[in-house]
């Protein structure tokens, strides 16, 4: 006879679970195929390797998993032989009476989820047996046997008791929001992850992406204000990840702001839904350079700074989109900056590599005056030679050799250039200027 407690376990106001219904049968997770939260992967990740390419067998089953498929596929299933006598018939009858009334071995149930044969569940009726149940698919590590179970304990406990089930089994809890998200259910996983609290933040971050798989960008706005408004806006709320949904929240409202205000033009439709960078290059595109007010929506600097982008990439950014448009003054209002102690003074700064930029530059046609800006940024000598010659700055080139002091291949090189040519006058100078500086030097060294 069962005791209270076992009464209060079993107790459920819900229907028996029942693996044959379609709303299970149309989800099928593999092991360890998670998604990402940055929504699904792009064409170039789809298509790559759709060739006919051998991979060795442990890398699309775990060893685990392959020996329970060839031990099950030894094993056959008892069947009544014929011939046999009726008290052997009974027996075995029996026998089969006691495995459906009786939970088998949860081993032996996770195996037949594995590989896909049909069981039923409902002989765990009991809490512990459920939990161990839950365990042993975790342990499995495989989804479909995760996400069966934990559908089962969905259906078989009151709400309560199958949340704090999950609270110490983050396996479950991701797979169990990924086939709500699945179905966009709102209001069950929101219920879920607040139940769970902070420590499955990161889960009801991957919701917040998933429930946005919408083209219409006013809807995927909305969901994410609920979200954002029944949860990361609350009192214990982790801030990192409430910045990031207030982050996409102000992204979508912008790119939806610059739709409107142009008409629908087709610069403004191609970042609709787009990352922070393609947006930053947009704003960069848009942006009246000099312009150094801080209040207008328009301005790459401040969408960099709200969402957080490194000065690298936004230098990066800034420097291609603007040596596509050959605009090349605007590299003054991106890499100086005003003197600390003299704000009248700017001085030059850059953060990405020099080498990196010079060679990006040379491959967008930059002029020669803009390349010697960049290499007379290079403080080796040898360095800045080499890059010199790489882009074929002239200009740099002779600049390198005078601070080398190399005198003969300074004259070697004003050789190769063509008589009359700004070029050649420019190096004949710099060789001038140099012979000069010998000359002083000598006479320092005399007296």
């Amino acid at each position: 006879m069962e005791s209270k407690d076992d009464d209060y376990w079993n107790d459920s106001a819900n229907k028996s679970f029942n693996f044959d219904e379609d709303d299970v049968a149309v989800l099928e997770i593999a092991t360890n195929n998670k998604r990402t939260l940055f929504g699904e992967e792009t064409a170039s990740e789809a298509n790559y390797g759709t060739g006919h390419i051998e991979l060795p067998l442990h890398t699309i089953i775990s060893d685990e998993n392959l020996e329970l498929i060839l031990q099950e596929q030894s094993r056959n299933e008892m069947t009544i032989p014929k011939g046999i006598s009726l008290e052997e018939e009974v027996k075995l009858l029996r026998k089969k009476i006691q495995e459906f009334n009786y939970a088998p071995s949860t081993e032996s149930v996770v195996r037949k989820l594995i590989l896909g044969k049909p069981c039923s569940l409902e002989m765990f009726r009991s809490m512990a047996e459920k939990e161990q149940l839950l365990d042993e698919a975790i342990a499995s590590g495989s989804g479909n046997a995760i996400l069966k179970v934990t559908l089962f304990l969905d259906q078989t406990l009151k709400k309560k008791l199958f949340y704090t089930l999950l609270q110490t089994r983050p396996e479950a809890v991701y797979h169990y929001v990924n086939y709500l998200s699945l179905r966009l259910k709102v209001t069950e996983c929101t219920d879920l992850l607040v139940f769970l609290g902070r420590h499955h933040e990161a889960s009801l971050l991957q919701f917040s992406i998933f429930v946005c798989s919408t083209s219409n960008l006013d809807i995927k706005r909305q969901r994410l204000k609920k979200i954002y408004s029944d949860y990361f806006s609350q009192p214990g709320a982790n801030s990192f990840y409430a910045q990031l949904v207030a982050n996409y929240m102000n992204l979508l409202e912008y790119q939806m702001g610059e739709l409107h205000s142009s008409g629908g033009g087709s610069k403004a439709v191609a970042i609709q839904d787009k990352s922070v960078l393609e947006t930053l290059n947009y704003a960069c595109g848009k942006y009246k350079w000099g312009d150094t007010s801080l209040q207008t929506n328009d301005n790459p600097f401040k969408l960099s700074e709200y969402h957080q982008v490194s000065q690298a990439q936004f230098e990066w950014i800034a420097l291609n989109e603007r040596a596509k448009q050959q605009a090349w003054l605007d590299f003054d209002h991106i890499f100086e900056r005003k003197a600390w102690l003299n704000l009248k003074q700017k001085s030059f700064k850059i953060n990405i590599p020099i080498d990196r930029t010079i060679l990006r530059l040379h491959a967008l046609h930059a002029p020669d005056p803009v390349l010697n800006t960049f290499l007379a940024k290079v403080e080796d000598p040898q360095r800045r030679l080499a890059l010199a010659r790489k882009v074929q700055s002239k200009h740099g080139i002779v600049d390198a050799l005078v601070l080398l002091k190399d005198r003969a291949e300074l004259e070697a090189y004003r050789s190769t250039l063509d008589s009359g040519t700004e070029e050649r006058l420019y190096a004949e100078n710099a060789l001038k200027s140099l012979n000069n500086k010998w000359k002083s030097d000598a006479m320092k060294l005399i007296k």
